[in-house]
């Protein structure tokens, strides 16, 4: 799950897919991705994983890191 999530965000929304990721780094408070990609993230979690998560558990803060949402997805 860490890594189809890590690519994906690598693939669709950072300008430099060299960028160093990894599932701890900062992504939204850091800048590197924005709060509009959030819902692209939704999108692909229902797709990728078989969970809906509900709109309101998807936030800066709960999707700010790799690790964060892996959280979140687990508790769906």
């Amino acid at each position: 799950m860490e890594e189809k999530l890590l690519d994906f965000i690598r693939n669709e929304f950072l300008e430099d897919p060299e960028t160093e990721l990894n599932a701890a780094t900062k992504l939204i408070s850091a800048g590197l991705i924005d709060s509009f990609s959030l819902v692209s993230l939704q999108v692909f979690i229902a797709k990728e994983f078989g969970k809906n998560i509900p709109a309101p558990k998807i936030t800066a803060e709960t999707f700010d890191t790799v690790n964060k949402m892996i959280e979140v997805i687990n508790k769906f």
